[in-house]
């Protein structure tokens, strides 16, 4: 479905065939189609509501694995996030309904509001981590273990400053405006913070969640299911990339 709406949005915009319906109205359908997936059937998709309902109001329920799980997966999908706030808005503003020969300066205005680019967008992407973030907090509530629930608590606020910093970015760049010599503070306590938290992010991946790094053994894990042990150094060069 997704592969012939698309075809026929890209075809019905390049006028190879007849418009019956707006160029956009094809991935109207497509969003259509989504919604309608993720609620029905709903005896299969309550219980996805249920682990989505349990990750965002982790400071009011005990998480388990799974919902961790979960929210993971959520820190993984930000970019997913954003192009669904970018699809409500193209939506919602009927933007489906315009005809796709008109410039591309005069469609989306609404994707270059304020509200959107400097609101929306950086809560999107501090979501995921304040859920995570809140889990681990009431993880400690629940076991009373500092390690590693705050740690990893930790790992997900310095993660959160990074972002808000990247959000009041017109702040640190009007104040380079104004100062033209001498060190720019602002971009170096980001810059400081943006690798201390790449650098514990990835710390935390490596030898908290896949128990590899360490010493004793020849810095992977005691237990390997991959025969090459090269697989294991290279996934650990990859995750720097992430």
């Amino acid at each position: 479905i997704f592969l012939v709406l698309m075809l026929l949005y890209y075809k019905s915009g390049a006028h190879d065939i007849p418009q019956f319906i707006p160029a956009g109205g094809y991935p109207f359908l497509l969003v259509v189609i989504t919604l309608l997936k993720l609620i029905f059937p709903l005896r299969s998709r309550i219980p996805m509501w249920n682990a989505v309902w349990q990750v965002v109001s982790a400071p009011l329920q005990s998480p388990g694995f799974f919902h961790g799980y979960v929210g993971d997966i959520f820190t993984s999908l930000v970019k997913v996030f954003q192009d669904i706030a970018w699809t409500a808005g193209y939506v919602v503003s009927g933007d489906f309904l315009v005809s796709e020969d008109l410039d591309i300066s005069s469609k989306h205005s609404w994707s270059k509001t304020f509200w959107y680019r400097n609101v929306l967008i950086p809560v999107i992407c501090l979501l995921p981590l304040i859920f995570r973030f809140n889990q681990c907090l009431r993880r400690y509530i629940d076991t009373n273990d500092r390690w590693p629930h705050l740690a990893n608590a930790f790992k997900y606020a310095f993660s959160q400053t990074v972002t808000l910093f990247g959000a009041f970015h017109p702040l640190y760049l009007e104040h380079t405006r104004k100062v033209e010599k001498g060190l720019n503070v602002f971009q170096l306590t980001w810059l400081f913070i943006f690798i201390s938290s790449s650098l514990y992010s990835f710390t935390w991946d490596v030898y908290m969640d896949w128990g590899l790094g360490r010493p004793k053994y020849k810095y992977l894990g005691p237990s390997l299911m991959f025969p090459k042990r090269g697989y294991y150094f290279m996934v650990i060069a990859l995750d720097t990339q992430g």
